[in-house]
């Protein structure tokens, strides 16, 4: 049922899908970026306000989601409502981790439930040590897919073959190499050889 409380909902998870805030999602879509503040969700008189089919549509298209993947946000099937991933503190995340890129059997000291991801395998990853920043503090967690497909802007976890492991925003990926935003703004970008690169796998949730 397309309730107003579901239809907010659904815009929420898809920002933090993006690891994005409402205001951040309404501006990659060129909205304004008070248009999904949740004091504009209800009228000074009490009215329930909706976003529009145009706003639906341009945050579908920021985003690269589908009609499909924002209906089964706003209406879940009880079988996708949860998902339990394991989850590793990020110093554990360089051994760990298989070849595929997924926790091997035993790796997870423990296990977290989340709302489902589709289709997506993923684990989550527990920022320590400053391992992931600045993108990230010690404390937060990330779900993380290695299945899932990258494409510029994405935010991604990199596993070096030496046992490092940083978080930053993916720019361009080859056989040959990726390239990465530089951590800090004025910084030069990261461009790893793929034959340095252990894992690579994208950010898709944050609880920060």
């Amino acid at each position: 049922m397309l309730s107003h409380e579901r239809i907010w909902s659904a815009i929420d998870h898809l920002a933090q899908r993006h690891n994005l805030t409402a205001s951040g999602l309404a501006k990659r879509a060129g909205l304004d970026a008070t248009s999904f503040n949740r004091s504009k969700r209800i009228s000074p008189d009490g009215r329930k306000r909706w976003p529009s089919t145009e706003s639906v549509a341009k945050i579908l298209a920021a985003t690269g989601a589908s009609l499909e993947d924002f209906l089964r946000l706003v209406e879940p099937k009880a079988s996708e409502t949860r998902s339990v991933v394991p989850l590793i503190p990020s110093e554990s995340a360089t051994g760990q981790i298989g070849a595929n890129g997924l926790p091997g059997n035993g790796a997870a000291v423990h296990e977290m439930e989340l709302p489902g991801l589709g289709q997506e395998r993923c684990f989550a990853i527990e920022a320590r040590g400053g391992a992931l920043t600045p993108l990230y503090r010690d404390g937060d967690v990330l779900v993380v897919s290695p299945t899932a497909a990258m494409r510029k802007g994405d935010r991604v976890v990199t596993c070096l073959g030496g046992g490092g492991i940083l978080a930053a925003e993916l720019k361009r990926r080859t056989a040959r190499a990726a390239e990465l935003s530089g951590p800090l703004p004025g910084e030069p970008d990261l461009v790893i050889p793929a034959d340095e690169i252990a894992w690579m796998a994208r950010v898709m949730w944050v609880r920060q």
